[in-house]
């Protein structure tokens, strides 16, 4: 079975008046296309293509949110054996999560695509945590949306920290997480070892890939050098790929199949999406968070989100814990950034585990 993990359903321009950026990103667009679900179907026939899975938009209303999940679930009806969907949700609001469970009542199969810049929300948000959480316990794959952190700036292309995303897979490692666009380039660093086990449950697809990477032979050589077996196909149709021709699902499909060796053609194009969103993958279920140790390998994050109380004894140490500290950063990272000694750093501990009592 062959697979397209990243479609959108857009027969014409989303038309929510409360939604500016989707009012830019669709504003004479020389890059995105529209397509109905005949037009969906036959674009996937062109390239061989037998499952189509639409992501959602990036909405920041919660009521477009769910026109777009029910108007998604109508127009599946159209081919229901080739066209599957994604739930879009804004994580912050408080019905999320249920909105969440009544898409995959009705049949659709993951979360996504969601894009925290453009929604309006962080990947360390109450709400956002509470849809992983969910996903992750009820073995729910997720997309989000990921670009490249450099280059030129154009409409959709927005700040999504690398180091937030391997932070939500440090938190929940049962989550089956999709980072597309190649996930930025984040599976360039599978090469270190310990960050290729953070990353054991992550996958990254290639929509739109030729718009950042023209060369599209030297992209699938790194890809097959550092993680060949996370791959997943992603055209991002209706987009126009290349913009100045119209959309299609064959060409993109094309320009990869050229490249790519034959004996992981089927893993790329089917085999390792099917396993990671439509298989019933035996995922240990998720438990509970075990009691915050403190010692000097300890995350600074973790332990203000756990202890709040530290954050006014780290403050003292001239430690200001952030939005923006990256997760991996311990109470010994910081103490030595800090310019404090060892000594200082036992010091600390003693101070911390007094406050935890």
């Amino acid at each position: 079975m062959r697979i397209d993990i990243h479609q959108h359903f857009l027969p014409n321009p989303p038309a929510y008046s409360d939604e500016p950026l989707q009012t830019w990103l669709h504003h004479n667009s020389r890059v995105q296309d529209y397509a109905e679900a005949p037009a969906v179907v036959a674009a996937m026939d062109e390239a061989g293509i037998d499952v189509a899975v639409w992501q959602g938009e990036y909405y920041r209303q919660h009521a477009s949110c769910v026109a777009r999940n029910r108007s998604v679930q109508q127009a599946i009806r159209y081919a229901p054996t080739r066209l599957q969907a994604f739930v879009v949700v804004q994580p912050n609001h408080p019905d999320a999560c249920d909105e969440i469970a009544r898409g995959v009542a009705a049949g659709m199969c993951g979360v996504g695509e969601l894009n925290p810049a453009a929604q309006g929300f962080a990947l360390r948000d109450a709400g956002f945590l509470r849809c992983a959480e969910y996903c992750a316990r009820h073995a729910i794959p997720m997309l989000l949306h990921v670009n490249e952190p450099v280059g030129t700036a154009y409409p959709g292309k927005v700040d999504i920290p690398l180091v937030d995303c391997y932070e939500v897979a440090a938190r929940f490692p049962e989550l089956r997480l999709i980072l597309a666009h190649w996930g930025g380039g984040l599976f360039f660093y599978e090469m270190m070892p310990n960050v290729a086990r953070t990353l054991a449950n992550v996958y990254y697809d290639t929509a739109a890939g030729s718009l950042i990477y023209p060369d599209t032979a030297k992209i699938v050589q790194v890809a097959l050098t550092v993680a060949p077996q996370k791959i997943i196909f992603g055209s991002d149709f209706p987009l126009k790929l290349p913009p100045t021709q119209p959309a299609t699902v064959a060409w993109y499909a094309n320009q990869i199949q050229t490249h790519l060796p034959t004996t992981w053609h089927d893993a790329w194009f089917g085999v390792t999406a099917a396993q990671v969103v439509f298989a019933d993958k035996k995922i240990s279920p998720r438990v509970d968070v075990a009691p915050l140790v403190i010692r000097g390998a300890t995350s600074v994050v973790a332990l203000v989100e756990h202890l709040p109380a530290a954050d006014a004894i780290l403050q003292r140490w001239r430690i200001t814990v952030t939005a923006r500290t990256p997760w991996w950063h311990t109470i010994a990272h910081e103490m030595m950034m800090a310019g404090h000694s060892p000594a200082d750093l036992t010091t600390v501990l003693d101070l911390l585990r007094d406050t935890q009592r």
